[in-house]
């Protein structure tokens, strides 16, 4: 899906929910470098090995950061994540944890799995896709993606 498709659907998700995240209610804030993105909602028919696109949500930064978890890891922002999923879910600790590590079993059981995937809520929309990058060069989209996600962190250096 070309980015400024992906924008527009972001902006429709976000229109729907009245600016504010479907998780947690918080709105965008720049200055916090809080915004509002698009996430997936997704539904899998284990018998028949389908994953399908069912809706799409509005979260914020930081709720979207708590619901990729292992991405958040990897980014460096494991405990700005967990932190979060406390305040939000009131969750102690121990339950976090084990919330967490749950989620980690069922995305390693569902990740053994090759499944096809429905992504008709979208085509159906008249939304032209394109196809994701193959098996092997996942590692390294992964991280060309890291890499400018780094460099957008980065601040820029004052005007002289």
């Amino acid at each position: 899906m070309a980015s400024r498709d992906w924008e527009r659907l972001r902006r429709m998700i976000t229109r729907r929910a009245g600016m504010r995240c479907e998780a947690c209610g918080a709105d965008e804030d720049r200055q916090a470098q809080r915004w509002l993105e698009a996430h997936e909602r997704w539904v899998y028919d284990d018998a028949a090995r389908i994953q399908c696109l069912k809706r799409l949500i509005c979260l914020c930064t930081d709720c979207h950061t708590v619901t990729h978890y292992g991405y958040a890891q990897v980014r460096g922002l494991e405990s700005k994540a967990f932190a979060h999923l406390t305040q939000v879910t009131e969750m102690d600790g121990v339950s976090a944890r084990q919330h967490i590590a749950a989620a980690f079993a069922l995305w390693q059981r569902r990740s053994a799995i090759t499944w096809k995937l429905d992504l008709s809520i979208l085509t159906d929309a008249g939304v032209t896709l394109e196809r994701p990058p193959g098996a092997n060069a996942r590692p390294e989209v992964a991280a060309a993606t890291l890499v400018a996600e780094r460099r957008a962190l980065q601040p820029t250096p004052a005007p002289q």
